[in-house]
């Protein structure tokens, strides 16, 4: 059997914080690092550059693993989001390894990485726009081969290793159907014939040396995920609450105590604001001319069904401008029927005066 001689597992964890970061002050409040520009290695555009570093910190050691000690690390990112990173290095019998992902399960990293973020904020909460730590996080692993004793071409260690692969990105021991298999090895990519990328739904396998750029844009799908998860969320909550206003009718036209005036102006301000996130955390790197890159992009965001959460934004956005145009429309109607009551109000007092001086 084939040894792992140098490799990591990473466990991610994506949390919202707050609206917006300033990552300059998180910089100066911490001393942080910006992440490295993507492509290092790899012959593609050197222009491929995140639009906003995201800040880096280590946050010390973490539990064993096989006997390793782990290291956790923050990524911070501008569009008020941290991904927290726990990182253990693997030396093992490559048959072990689906024992390490039953072994992730068991330690309540969620937890931990929760309350690494709450201490974290503690200390960059004045870098942070409307500060507050979602309820929702989002995990996702990542399994790295560096080195093996025995070297393998991608295609070899794709076929010989199946039914293993297979369970390392399923998280179970047992013996998968041909089904599975299929399913689960769906996303590959490799660049040269020495490497390969597997991408599934809650973790990927990289057989790389040069894994740097692969781990950065999975750890931001995850992020991206995340996101596009708490957007929709908080749209959910926002379109409840204004669905109820515009089923409920005031009775008599007084544009002055109408409640829509306030609703209108919430509307859209909620339409620009996560609109602005959105298109925010979808620019945050870009990958245009840099096919590697943007084939591992497009595999991981269909496993993570990003483009149908990305759909699902765009029609409450809809439902949203559909609010906010009903409630100015009624606003209208409001205001054309308290000015023809106005009129016929001064008509009747006119006539009413006319007929008390004719008296006299």
């Amino acid at each position: 059997m084939v040894n792992i001689l140098q490799g990591q597992v990473v466990a991610l964890f994506a949390f919202d914080v707050g609206y917006e970061v300033s990552l300059k002050a998180v910089n100066q409040l911490l001393s942080s690092t910006p992440l490295q520009p993507l492509s290092r290695k790899k012959q593609t555009p050197s222009y491929l550059q995140y639009i906003d570093p995201p800040q880096v910190l280590n946050l010390g050691n973490t539990v064993k693993i096989h006997g390793q000690v782990g290291q956790i690390q923050a990524t911070i990112f501008s569009f008020g989001a941290i991904s927290v990173a726990f990182r253990w290095p693997l030396q093992m019998s490559l048959a072990q390894l689906p024992t390490i992902s039953q072994d992730l399960y068991g330690l309540d990293l969620e937890k931990q990485a929760r309350s690494q973020v709450v201490q974290l904020m503690e200390s960059i909460r004045p870098a942070v726009t409307r500060p507050d730590i979602s309820d929702l996080v989002e995990d996702y692993y990542l399994f790295i081969l560096e080195a093996l004793d025995q070297p393998l071409i991608a295609q070899d260690l794709l076929n010989s290793y199946r039914p293993l692969l297979t369970q390392v990105l399923r998280f179970d021991t047992g013996q998968l159907s041909e089904e599975q298999q299929v399913e689960a090895l769906s996303q590959t990519i490799s660049y040269y014939e020495n490497d390969l990328v597997l991408v599934d739904w809650n973790a990927s396998l990289i057989y790389d040396r040069d894994y740097f750029d692969t781990v950065n844009v999975l750890e931001l799908l995850n992020v991206e995920l995340l996101e596009a998860r708490y957007i929709d969320a908080q749209l959910d909550r926002q379109i409840d609450g204004y669905e109820g206003l515009v089923q409920k009718r005031s009775f008599w036209p007084l544009p002055l105590r109408t409640p829509y005036r306030r609703a209108i102006d919430d509307l859209a301000e909620l339409r620009i604001e996560y609109s602005l996130l959105s298109e925010r955390v979808d620019n945050a790197l870009k990958l245009i001319g840099d096919l590697y890159l943007a084939r591992i992009h497009s595999a991981a965001a269909r496993r993570f069904y990003l483009r149908e959460w990305e759909s699902a934004i765009s029609q409450k956005l809809d439902i949203i401008g559909n609010l906010y145009d009903t409630l100015t429309d009624r606003l209208s109607v409001a205001q054309g029927q308290a000015l023809e009551v106005v009129v016929i109000v001064l008509i009747l007092v006119e006539v009413v005066m006319a007929f008390v001086r004719g008296n006299h």
